[in-house]
């Protein structure tokens, strides 16, 4: 399957190809390719509609996700 990164700020966008999705994995290519100063984010995502939010620890809406497969 195939992780679409975008984070907000400085508009950075990526692909990843991933075998397994958590949130170890999704941390580690936002923190590799992100840009953020942060390593405190959390992920959301709905099965359903296959997108996410990357939040800091601010509670605040960072950037999203989505899965392609």
């Amino acid at each position: 399957m195939v992780v679409n990164f975008n984070i907000l700020k400085g508009n950075v966008s990526w692909n990843a190809t991933v075998h397994q999705l958590n949130s170890d994995i999704l941390l580690r290519h936002v923190l590799m390719k992100g840009n953020v100063a942060n390593v405190n984010i959390e992920f959301s995502y709905c099965e359903k509609t296959c997108e996410g939010d990357i939040i800091n620890e601010e509670n605040q809406l960072i950037g999203n996700f989505s899965i392609t497969h």
